[in-house]
């Protein structure tokens, strides 16, 4: 209200100095000039008794007890005040609309909207008219004190009214601040149900990252080892064979020998020496003890030629596929995690442009939101300034017709001037 009785004033008496306004006008727009300070200055002060009569009950009140009848009997005489003031107002309000509404220039417009404020001023006072006799009638109920009758004790009177036991009081006194503490705002965090869903899916996240890393560790070692096996099996496989083939030849080798032999002794045969693939290199050398006058002592030296001979080939072969087996493998889990890598990047792009996705969805609804807001925006520009150009319009046409009133007027006075000023001549002479 204090902010806005300088802007109230002031319309007054831009009102009280358009050319158009009487001099009765002029007085009840005074009259009411000097009425709404009236009710400002009652309200502000009812507004101070019941700031003072809610601090009662805080720990922090800044005067005693004592002091709240004084309040209370303040505050009645300012209800009966603001009672009288609002009928002033009131009361001069009709006067001016009565004023006002016989004005050529009063609009529908102004004539419903003084309507609409004299039928709230008259709720106004019908309203305080009740409030303020009941509060008088019950001041005495407000301003006594309140006694409380605790076992064993009982109440006492004093100057000040019934009062209670000091234990009641302090426990009063308590249970105020107490309550008042409880009464600061909660600071700003994530409800609870939420922080426990997010919790539960962060270490559920967790451990699953965890247990597929290892899961995903201890599969690599074991395709691994699977891998080297497997090389070694072959490279075994592929030297059995190649071993196989030997003794094949080896065997085809010596029966051929063995038949010479025994077509050249036909005399004193040798008894047949039985040679198997699969015979032991000591078995073979025996074997060659055995004929070791005849002939066969050339051919067991060849033999242990070529055994190590291909003993150490094998080596060689060994060694080299060793190395092979190795360097793939290498190359295999350097494949592997490089893989892993890119597989864990396109995920992690994936869910980057969903979330791309997401965000302008978001933002193209909040486009058309903002578009939308634009052209109403735009409708309401248009109508608005059409309505002012039609105001503006009628302004100008009441203006012109006015002008023209005023003129006839003039032009009249000026007739009625001149044949007064002729007919004082006729007279004189």
């Amino acid at each position: 209200m204090e902010k806005l009785l300088p802007y109230q004033l002031r319309s007054l008496e831009e009102e009280c100095a358009v050319s158009t306004c009487s001099a009765t006008l002029e007085a009840r727009n005074m009259e009411l000039h000097a009425s709404l300070p009236k009710l400002t200055a009652t309200l502000s002060k009812l507004d101070n008794y019941l700031s003072l009569i809610a601090a009662a009950s805080k720990s922090s009140r800044e005067h005693p007890r004592t002091n709240q009848a004084a309040f209370f009997t303040q505050m009645a005489g300012g209800l009966n005040q603001l009672h009288e003031v609002l009928k002033e107002i009131s009361k001069h309000y009709n006067t001016k609309v009565s004023l006002e509404h016989q004005l050529p220039t009063a609009t529908q417009k102004l004539k419903t909207t003084d309507e609409c404020v004299v039928s709230s001023l008259v709720a106004l006072v019908s309203c305080t008219g009740k409030f303020a006799p009941f509060f008088s009638s019950n001041l005495e109920f407000f301003v006594s004190r309140a006694g409380y009758r605790t076992r064993g004790v009982s109440l006492c009177r004093d100057t000040e009214g019934p009062v209670s036991s000091p234990v009641v009081t302090d426990l009063r006194d308590r249970a105020t601040s107490y309550i008042s503490r409880l009464k600061r705002p909660c600071p700003e965090s994530v409800p609870y149900k939420t922080a426990v869903l997010n919790r539960r899916t962060l270490l559920s996240s967790t451990e699953s990252r965890e247990g597929l890393a290892q899961q995903l560790t201890t599969a690599q070692e074991k395709i691994r080892g699977l891998e080297q096996e497997k090389e070694h099996w072959m490279l075994e496989a592929q030297l059995l064979q190649v071993r196989l083939e030997k003794e094949t030849k080896r065997v085809s080798q010596l029966e051929v020998d063995l038949r010479q032999l025994q077509a050249g002794q036909v005399l004193t045969p040798a008894p047949p020496v039985e040679v198997t693939p699969t015979a032991d290199p000591g078995d073979r050398k025996s074997v060659g003890s055995d004929v070791e006058t005849s002939m066969l002592g050339k051919l067991e030296s060849s033999v242990a030629d070529e055994s190590s001979e291909s003993e150490t080939r094998e080596q060689l072969i060994k060694a080299h596929f060793t190395g092979r087996v190795t360097e793939l493998t290498s190359q295999l889990q350097l494949a592997d995690s490089k893989a892993v890598n890119f597989n864990s990047e396109c995920r992690a792009l994936q869910q980057r442009l969903g979330l791309a996705e997401k965000a302008k969805e978001k933002f193209q609804e909040e486009l058309q939101t903002a578009q939308q807001k634009i052209a109403q925006l735009q409708d309401e520009l248009t109508t608005t300034t059409s309505n002012y150009e039609s105001q503006l319009s009628m302004m100008s046409e009441h203006l012109c017709s006015m002008n023209d009133k005023l003129t006839q007027q003039r032009d009249e006075i000026d007739a009625l001037k001149l044949s007064n000023k002729g007919s004082k001549k006729g007279k004189g002479r």
